[in-house]
C-alpha cells in the first residue's frame, strides 16, 4: 500500500486539553488537518504520555509488560449479520446550514441511520460551540462552562449526544446532551464522552482512567487495562456494549460486554516489531491502522513517513483484513465498509471492494484534505463530513448516494 504522510500527520494533531485561543481564521487553518473523529484522545496528569491516533493517551503507572498474545475467556456478541447490501454507484454532496450563519462547521458524529449528526461550529465571535443535526436541520447546544470551548462527538438513535465542555480555561469535563438540555455526567470531574449506543451507554475518560457509562444517569466504572501498560486510550463503544482501545499506543484492546478483556491479534506486515491502533468498532466490526514499528517511530517524524495499513478485524470470524486503500479509514458502518481520503485528494467509500468518489463542494486545489467523510450510515448510503467551499473554508456536508 501506498505510504500516507499526511495521514500521520493529522493524526498527531489532537485537539488541546486547554482551552483555545485561536481565531476563526487560525481555525480554518488548523480544521483542515484535524478530523473530528468518533473518540478523540486525551491527556492524562501523569509525566509520561503517548501520541495516539486522533490524541494523547492516558498515561497509567509502569510495571509488567502486558501480553499481546492473551485470549479471551469471552468473545464479543455481535448483532445478527446485516444481510446483503449492493454498493452504491455514485454520491452527491449537500452543504447543511450552520446555525446562527456561523462561517464554518465540521460534523464529527452520527447515528447510525444518518438521520442525526453532531459537531461543532466556528462562530464569527471564535471559540467552539456544540451542534447538533436532525434532519439536515441544525441547532446550538449551549454547553455550561467557560464561553467557547465545546464540543460534541457522538449521537445515537434517539439523538441522545456526548462529548465535553470547559467549565473553566483548563478543565474539561463530559457532558450528554438528553431531552433538549445538556447535562454533566457524573462521577468525572474532568475528562470527555466520546462515544455512545442506542442503548444509551456512553464511553469516555476522567483523564486518569477509561470509564464506561451504563446510563446518562449512572456513575461510572472504570475499565481495567493490562498490569504494567503505560497508556490506555478507549475510542468507541459497539451496540452490545463492547469497548475497544489501544493500549501503549502499539496494542488493540478490547473489552467484551461479556467476557474478559484482551488484546486483537495483530496482522501479519512481514515483521515481528508491528503496532496498530483502533478508531471504531459498528456490530462487531472493527477499524484501525497499523505499521511496523521501531526505534525510528518514536519521533513524530518517523511516524510520519511511515506506511500505513488500514486494518479491519471481524470479532464474529476471528479475522483480519489488511485493506489496500490508499489512507486509514475516517468512519465505517456495520457492513464494513468505509471511508478514506485519496491519496491525492478527495474523500472516498471503499464498499465491497469497489471505490466511490464522493464530491465536494468545489473542485480539489492543493489541499489534499479539503474533503473528509467522518460518518457513515449503516446503509452506506449517507455520509457526513466536512468539505471546503470554493473560498476554501469548511462546510459540514451529507452526501446522498445511490
Amino acid at each position: 500500500m501506498p505510504s500516507s504522510d499526511f495521514d500521520l500527520l493529522r493524526a498527531l494533531d489532537p485537539d488541546p486539553r486547554s482551552k483555545s485561543t485561536v481565531d476563526v481564521q487560525r481555525a480554518i487553518t488548523d480544521a483542515r488537518r484535524k478530523r473530528a473523529v468518533r473518540g478523540a484522545g486525551y491527556a492524562g496528569t501523569a509525566a509520561l504520555t503517548a501520541v495516539a491516533i486522533a490524541g494523547v493517551a492516558i498515561a497509567l503507572n509502569p510495571g509488567t509488560k502486558a501480553d499481546p498474545t492473551a485470549t479471551a475467556t469471552g468473545k464479543a456478541t455481535a448483532t445478527a449479520t446485516a444481510p446483503k447490501v449492493v454498493p452504491p454507484s455514485r454520491c452527491t454532496v449537500e452543504k447543511l446550514p450552520a446555525p446562527k450563519g456561523a462561517p464554518m462547521a465540521i460534523i464529527g458524529g452520527a447515528d447510525p441511520a444518518g438521520r442525526y449528526f453532531v459537531g461543532r461550529s466556528y462562530p464569527k465571535g471564535g471559540g467552539y460551540q456544540a451542534v447538533i443535526w436532525h434532519d439536515g436541520v441544525g441547532k446550538e447546544v449551549p454547553i455550561p462552562g467557560d464561553d467557547g470551548e465545546e464540543d460534541l462527538r457522538d449521537v445515537n438513535a434517539s439523538g441522545t449526544a456526548v462529548g465535553y465542555g470547559y467549565i473553566t480555561a483548563t478543565r474539561s469535563v463530559p457532558y450528554v446532551y438528553i431531552d433538549g438540555k445538556a447535562t454533566r455526567l457524573p462521577g468525572a470531574e474532568r475528562g470527555s464522552a466520546y462515544a455512545i449506543n442506542d442503548k444509551g451507554q456512553i464511553v469516555g475518560d476522567d483523564e486518569e482512567h477509561p470509564l464506561l457509562w451504563e446510563s446518562a444517569t449512572a456513575q461510572p466504572r472504570r475499565l481495567p487495562v493490562p498490569a504494567g501498560s503505560t497508556s490506555v486510550l478507549v475510542v468507541d463503544i459497539d451496540e452490545d456494549g463492547t469497548v475497544i482501545g489501544t493500549i501503549d499506543n502499539r496494542q488493540p484492546y478490547i473489552w467484551p460486554a461479556n467476557g474478559t478483556p484482551h488484546a486483537l491479534p495483530l496482522p501479519a506486515l512481514d515483521s515481528e516489531n508491528v503496532e496498530a491502533r483502533v478508531r471504531y468498532i459498528r456490530d462487531g466490526w472493527v477499524s484501525g491502522v497499523a505499521n511496523i514499528g521501531g526505534a525510528k517511530m518514536k519521533s513524530p517524524q518517523g511516524r510520519a513517513g511511515a506506511q500505513i495499513h488500514t486494518v479491519r478485524w471481524n470479532l464474529r470470524t476471528d479475522e483480519v483484513f489488511v485493506d489496500e486503500i490508499e489512507s486509514s479509514a475516517d468512519a465505517m458502518n456495520a457492513l464494513g465498509w468505509q471511508t478514506f481520503v485519496a491519496k491525492k485528494g478527495g474523500a472516498r467509500l471503499f464498499a465491497d471492494g469497489k471505490v466511490i468518489r464522493l464530491p465536494g463542494l468545489a473542485p480539489l486545489g492543493d489541499d489534499a484534505l479539503a474533503d473528509i467523510a467522518n460518518t457513515l450510515s449503516d446503509d452506506g448510503r449517507t455520509i457526513g463530513g466536512q468539505s471546503n467551499d470554493a473560498n476554501g473554508v469548511i462546510q459540514p456536508v451529507v452526501w446522498h448516494c445511490k
